[in-house]
């Protein structure tokens, strides 16, 4: 696996990953903390679709698997921070989703720092 880049759930941006196959992985805003994952095709515009078969998202902060609920006729994994996932699909890792506690530090311009 590798860093594909971050989202926020703090924000209304979603993130999406190309499963191949004309299925791409959203995850969209609920509103902070929650998200939801959900499926599209990749037209343009996309429109929504089922949960793909042999998709599971998996809870890994309890090692337990998340059931869909129907927000919308097609259904959606709903996840929340700081809770850690991932996403199998055909019994093959392709998504984690590693929330970990940090901060950003800003300083004043004319201090220095560093790691010690």
């Amino acid at each position: 696996m590798k860093i594909a880049g971050f989202f926020s759930y703090l924000n209304a941006n979603t993130y999406c990953v190309d499963l191949g196959g004309n299925i791409l992985l959203r995850i969209g805003s609920l509103g902070s903390p929650d998200r939801r994952i959900y499926f599209t095709n990749s037209t343009n515009p996309p429109n929504n679709i089922p949960i793909p078969n042999r998709i599971v998202v998996t809870n890994v902060s309890r090692n337990v698997q998340q059931a869909p609920v129907f927000l919308r006729p097609f259904g959606d994994f709903i996840i929340h921070y700081p809770t850690s996932y991932e996403v199998t699909f055909n019994n093959q890792l392709v998504v984690s989703l590693i929330n970990q506690e940090q901060s950003a530090v800003e300083i004043a311009n004319n201090l220095n720092h560093f790691m010690d």
